[in-house]
C-alpha cells in the first residue's frame, strides 16, 4: 500500500509524537551501540562519514541517492515499534514558502527535534519554484554523469539547495559531515525529494542516467542501483501536496527547446589584476562583455572550472549592468533591476583525523569526493540584454562574492575561504 509523506506543518499532535517516538528508539539504539546499523547514529553517518558512506553530491546521483537514503531511514522508523510505528512517513518541510510565524515550522521547536541553527532572518532562494516548472532538461535541472563534458551540478542543487544548507539554515546543516545530525535533515530532504517527483511528474519521468550506477553506502541493500530509486510510487510512498503547492505546480509544462551553441568567447576582468585581488579590494570583480552578441538567441555567462570550497561555504551573485551604473550591494532596487542569478558553493567535506565524523566511525585525513573538485556555473542573460536600454558594450558583469555566514548567522568567513574562490574563465556562450 502506498504511504503518503505530508507538509510536517498538517501533522496532528499524535502524527508527530509518532514520529519523534521512531527517532527516539533509532537515537537510543546508536547511544546503546553506535555502530549500530540501525540506531541513528549510523545513519547519519550513511551522508556526513566517507568511511561509511557517504552521500552523493555534483553529479546525477545526487537526487537519487538522497532517496534511496530517505527510503531506507524511513524503513527504520516503521519498523522501530509496530504496530504504534507501522505508518510513520517522513515529514517535509515546504521551504518554497516563509512559514507563517517564524523561521522554521513550529514542529523543529520540540525538544527532539530541536538543533541549534541560525536563527536570523534570511530570504528564501528566490528561484526554486522557477527551476522545477520552467527547466525541462533534466541535466540541467538534476545533475550530469560524472563523465559529461563540461556539466555536472543541477541548478536544485547549486542553487536553492546548497543555499539553503549553507546560509538559511546553517548549524550541523552547514557542515556536510555533520548536516544528517540534525533531524530537519530529513524534512528538509523530503522536499527536495518531492520537487524532483514533481519534475518528473511534469516532464513525463524520462529515464535516469546512469541507470546501473551503484549507490555507495546502500551496496549491501536489496535496492542500490540510481534506476531502483527512479519512481516514489514503486518504492511505496508518495507526496500529499497542500492547496498551496497543487497550486505552484498547476502551470503548463514549457515546450522543449534544442538550442545549438554558435560561438564561445572569454569576458575579460577589468576590476583588478587578478580575481583574488578583487575580491579582497571590495568583495567584487567585474568583467566586460566580450563583443556585442547577436539577438535572437540564448546568451548565458559561464563560470568555467569554479573550485569548490573545502573552508567554508559562500554565494557568488551575478549582475549586468551598464559601466556608468554604480554597484550598490545593499540596494535592492538595484538587485531587482540587474540581478541575473547565484551560485551557491556549499563547503565540501574535509575529514581531518578525529574531526569531522559521526560518533562511533573511523575518519580519514583530507577532503573526499563529496563533490566534484570544480564545477560550472551558468547566467542566462539573454532576458536582461533585452530588456536594458544600454548597448550590451556598454555593460558589465559583476560577480559579488558573499561569504556564508557561520553556524548560528554570526559574521565570519572561513578562514583561508577567500583564497579557494578560484575559476578557470568567465565565458559568454551563445546560442541559437
Amino acid at each position: 500500500m502506498t504511504k503518503s509523506r505530508r507538509d510536517i506543518n498538517s501533522l496532528s499532535p499524535a502524527e508527530l509524537d509518532d514520529y519523534t517516538h521512531a527517532l527516539g528508539i533509532l537515537r537510543a539504539r546508536s547511544a546503546a551501540d553506535p555502530s549500530d546499523v540501525t540506531g541513528y547514529d549510523f545513519q547519519a553517518a550513511l551522508h556526513n562519514d566517507f568511511s561509511v558512506g557517504p552521500c552523493e553530491h555534483g553529479t546525477d546521483q545526487f537526487l537519487p541517492w538522497h532517496r534511496a537514503h530517505l527510503f531506507y531511514f524511513e524503513k527504520l522508523l516503521q519498523e522501530s515499534d509496530p504496530p504504534r510505528t507501522a505508518n510513520v512517513t517522513l515529514p517535509y518541510w515546504d521551504w518554497l514558502h516563509p512559514q507563517a510565524s517564524g523561521k522554521f515550522p513550529p514542529a523543529f521547536a520540540t525538544p527532539e527535534l530541536t538543533e541549534n541553527r541560525n536563527s536570523d532572518p534570511v530570504d528564501l532562494p528566490p528561484d526554486t519554484l522557477t527551476i522545477v516548472t520552467t527547466e525541462t532538461d533534466q541535466g540541467l535541472f538534476s545533475g550530469f554523469p560524472p563523465a559529461h563534458p563540461g556539466a555536472d551540478f543541477g541548478r536544485l542543487e547549486s542553487g536553492p539547495h546548497n543555499f539553503m544548507h549553507g546560509n538559511f539554515i546553517g548549524g550541523l546543516m552547514a557542515n556536510p559531515s555533520r548536516a544528517a545530525l540534525d533531524p530537519i535533515y530529513f524534512s528538509f530532504h523530503s522536499f527536495i525529494d518531492l520537487l524532483w517527483a514533481e519534475w518528473q511528474r511534469r516532464n513525463g519521468s524520462p529515464p535516469l542516467t546512469s541507470p546501473d550506477h551503484t549507490l555507495r553506502g546502500f551496496d549491501s541493500q536489496p535496492q542500490h542501483t540510481t534506476a531502483e530509486f527512479a519512481d516514489t510510487v514503486a518504492l511505496g510512498y508518495d507526496y500529499a501536496l497542500t492547496d498551496r503547492l497543487k497550486a505552484d505546480f498547476g502551470v503548463p509544462v514549457p515546450q522543449p527547446v534544442t538550442r545549438r551553441l554558435l560561438a564561445t568567447e572569454p569576458l575579460s576582468l577589468i576590476s583588478a589584476p587578478n580575481l583574488t585581488a578583487s575580491l579582497r579590494s571590495n568583495s567584487r570583480a567585474t568583467f566586460g562583455l566580450a563583443a556585442p552578441p547577436a539577438r535572437g538567441g540564448k546568451i548565458v555567462v559561464r563560470l568555467d572550472d569554479l573550485k569548490v570550497p573545502v573552508a567554508g561555504s559562500y554565494v557568488l551573485r551575478a549582475y549586468l549592468h551598464p559601466a556608468d551604473v554604480e554597484f550598490r550591494v545593499d540596494d535592492p532596487a538595484f538587485a531587482s533591476r540587474y540581478g541575473v542569478g547565484y551560485v551557491a558553493m556549499w563547503r565540501s567535506h574535509h575529514g581531518p583525523a578525529g574531526g569531522d565524523h559521526a560518533p562511533g566511525h573511523a575518519g580519514g585525513a583530507g577532503p573526499h569526493s563529496h563533490h566534484p573538485a570544480e564545477c560550472n556555473a551558468r547566467f542566462d542573460i539573454t532576458a536582461a540584454l533585452d530588456a536594458s536600454d544600454a548597448a550590451p558594450e556598454n555593460l558589465v558583469l559583476t560577480l559579488q562574492y558573499q561569504p556564508s555566514p557561520g553556524p548560528y548567522g554570526q559574521p565570519q568567513e572561513a578562514p583561508g575561504l577567500l583564497d579557494e574562490v578560484a575559476l578557470k574563465d568567465v565565458l559568454l556562450e551563445v546560442y541559437s
